[in-house]
């Protein structure tokens, strides 16, 4: 189970333990309804990883193909003119 809050998601285990990841970048792909959420650890900035979610409540790993997406749409966010100026 997942529970976003600001730029922080606590995903919650099977087991009940809790981790908490910080939000770098989420979208929403419209042709498969997923939303896509780019995550770290707060210690370990360089920790990047790409989960997704078709309910906002679960979270799964993505397909190589989903993530090869995901990689072009992260290397746009962080390419735009706009967000640079905005960090």
């Amino acid at each position: 189970m997942i529970e976003a809050k600001d730029n922080d998601m606590v995903i919650t285990r099977e087991d009940g333990t809790e981790d908490l990841w910080k939000i770098y970048f989420y979208y929403v792909e419209e042709e498969s309804g997923k939303t896509f959420y780019f995550l770290y650890k707060e210690e370990d900035p360089d920790s990047l990883i790409v989960m997704a979610s078709l309910d906002g409540k679960e979270l799964s790993p993505v397909s190589e193909e989903e993530l090869a997406r995901a990689e072009e749409v992260l290397a746009a966010y962080e390419e735009d003119p706009a967000i640079q100026e905005s960090k």
